[in-house]
């Protein structure tokens, strides 16, 4: 009797295994309804070390870069960083882990919210401890642009800084079409982003 029940313990089917891009997709999931729903919280835990690390960053250079210094950083991270400036103390600044600051600017909706609900991916990849999906175009055709996820412990996270590079085209772009220079056009998003009009000391470290 025992034999007869090891025997049909093995025929049986073993439950299946979550697919890895089953969790790559989890994870993107995960992420666009946190930044839809501005839940800075859920967004920090489902993106890269990197990706907080980067953030970090980011304040660190509103604690301390002055004007000649923040025009030696790409816009991209002028404006995050500046943003962060205008809206934290300095305690706050110095104390704020990567992780809420990554919550701290979805929960403002300085994050890909305007788009999100219309981002999708398709042919994914997986190679290793990385994986990527191409953001689809709204007629579902394959665009030229990806989205990277990275396997941390065993999860698969976004990686934000990846994803933030494709801005920086996209910024670019933006300040062309604007006829304004950067300086004015980085003013004007601070301005229209925390409805309070920065003053020249946005452009000095907090003391």
């Amino acid at each position: 009797m025992r034999r007869l029940l090891v025997l049909l313990f093995l025929l049986l089917p073993l439950p299946a295994a979550a697919e890895p891009l089953d969790d790559v997709k989890e994870s993107f999931l995960a992420y666009k309804v946190a930044i839809l729903e501005a839940d800075g919280e859920a967004a920090a835990s489902v993106v890269t070390q990197n990706s907080r690390d980067y953030f970090r960053n980011l304040a660190n250079h509103a604690l301390t870069l002055d004007r000649a210094g923040l025009h030696e950083i790409h816009l991209t991270d002028r404006l995050y960083a500046m943003l962060l400036r205008h809206n934290l103390d300095r305690t706050q600044l110095q104390q704020m882990s990567g992780d809420q600051i990554v919550s701290y600017a979805v929960d403002h909706g300085w994050i890909g919210r305007s788009g999100a609900s219309q981002l999708r991916l398709g042919h994914y990849q997986i190679e290793g401890d990385r994986a990527s999906g191409t953001i689809l175009r709204p007629d579902g055709l394959k665009s030229a642009f990806k989205m990277e996820f990275v396997r941390e412990g065993g999860k698969w996270l976004l990686d934000l800084v990846a994803l933030m590079d494709l801005t920086r085209t996209a910024f670019e772009y933006s300040v062309q079409q604007s006829g304004l220079g950067e300086d004015e056009f980085v003013l004007l998003m601070l301005e229209q982003g925390t409805g309070v009009k920065p003053g020249p000391e946005i452009w000095d470290p907090p003391s």
